[in-house]
């Protein structure tokens, strides 16, 4: 048969069976590059029937994983971020996005909605950047709740209510306790969030002018985590009675200038103490509120640089992608010396400044809102406003001047109210 061509038909159909042809005995190194090609292969000669059951199924995709439920939050995937779960029941498709250990987060790239893992709602939604480290926050401005399914570690600030000033001659107010906590497991739950209100400022007392403090703030889970914040101490006022000193609280509140009293005290952890008067005549300088990050200023007596005490300035936190102060005192008020002699300015972190008889005016302090400026008065004519604090900052309301003819027509700065921001990585 030298030179002789075996063809198909020399050979009979079937008289070459598998069983005749010894195992491997055709490998891809007897087969010549290219030798079958698509042209030799009969139109559906390779059918479903010559392929096995499931041969190139999703399971042999490297990280997929098919399950007739869904994955949850301790579904620890051997693959990590990027393992594929499909659900052979609802024809669900997720991907895992965070792998960490019993709180994975499965995120749902089907057609259907729904993430398996960590999500929180509740109030204003936000997301920054802050020392190349990507943010998410909620901050809430009243009171509500923080929804949350599965489990995140958060950072939170907390600020309390700040307090009003006095209301003649008088302190400013304490500015509302600031109260960080890092690092905090939140686990799956409802939080309720409590945003404490600013002390209302009050009208003018010969005695007891002393101010209103500010109201806490809490986040609460039941039967779990529990953090308060404490209001603000008033400002105290008049010429007599426990009201001329200020009162304590988050921070604490600036001393009337009638004496030389010491500011009321600040919680440890929260704020600071509020500053002296420095009253016997003169000017009658009051003391500044306490702040989140200082001392409030002691008044200064017949000075023409110096007058009621400074509010001391709060705390920089950048919660919602500004890096605020909040927190500020109130500023302190005096009487008359020389038109010069400025009034106690409001610390940054939203204080108020103060009112006087005469002298200039200081600015409020700045934060998400300012507080606002005093007002100066005369005899006979309604004034010595006391400059309320910029709301949501926590800040203390500034305190005011005196006049025994119109103590019923002036009041004392309000405190501002607090706020609750929770941020955590994205």
């Amino acid at each position: 048969m030298a030179n002789t061509k075996i063809t198909s038909r020399v050979i009979a159909d079937d008289a070459v069976t598998t069983a005749a042809i010894a195992d491997d005995a055709i490998t891809s190194a007897t087969i010549a590059d290219d030798a079958v090609t698509q042209a030799k292969i009969a139109d559906d000669a390779v059918g479903a029937a010559q392929i096995a059951a499931n041969a190139l199924g999703i399971n042999d995709l490297s990280n997929a994983t098919v399950s007739s439920s869904d994955p949850t939050l301790t579904t620890n995937p051997a693959g990590g971020v990027g393992t594929l779960w499909i659900n052979s029941t609802s024809g669900e498709a997720y991907v895992c996005t965070d792998a960490t250990t019993d709180t994975n987060i499965w995120t749902n790239i089907g057609d259907g909605t729904g993430n398996v893992g960590f999500s929180a709602t509740g109030g204003t939604e936000g997301t920054f950047s802050s020392g190349g480290t990507n943010y998410k926050y909620h901050q809430f401005t009243s009171s509500s709740s923080l929804v949350v399914t599965g489990t995140k570690t958060m950072d939170i600030l907390l600020v309390a209510g700040g307090a009003s000033g006095g209301g003649n001659l008088s302190g400013g107010g304490g500015a509302g306790g600031l109260l960080e906590t890092t690092s905090q497991s939140i686990t799956a739950g409802t939080y309720t969030v409590v945003i404490g209100g600013g002390g209302a400022g009050v009208n003018g007392s010969q005695t007891d002018g002393l101010g209103n403090n500010g109201t806490n703030s809490t986040f609460t889970k039941s039967g779990g985590l529990s953090l308060t914040a404490t209001g603000g101490g008033a400002g105290g006022g008049g010429s007599s009675g426990t009201g001329t000193q200020g009162s304590s609280g988050g921070s604490g509140g600036g001393s009337s200038g009638y004496g030389s009293n010491s500011g009321g005290s600040g919680t440890s952890g929260q704020g600071s103490a509020g500053g002296a008067g420095d009253g016997g005549g003169g000017n009658y300088p009051a003391g500044g509120g306490g702040g989140a990050g200082a001392v409030g200023a002691a008044g200064t007596q017949n000075s023409t640089s110096a007058g009621g005490g400074a509010g001391g300035v709060g705390l920089q936190k950048n919660y919602n992608g500004t890096n605020h102060y909040w927190a500020g005192g109130g500023g302190g008020g005096h009487y008359s010396y020389s038109d010069s002699t400025p009034t106690g300015a409001g610390g940054n972190g939203g204080g108020g400044g103060a009112g006087a008889d005469a002298g200039t005016l200081s600015s409020g302090g700045s934060g998400l809102n300012a507080g606002s400026q005093g007002k100066l008065g005369t005899t006979n004519v309604t004034g010595f406003y006391g400059g309320s604090a910029g709301a949501n900052t926590g800040g203390g309301g500034g305190g005011t001047g005196h006049s025994s003819n119109t103590f019923g027509s002036y009041t004392s700065g309000n405190g501002g109210s607090g706020i609750c921001i929770v941020r955590y990585e994205v």
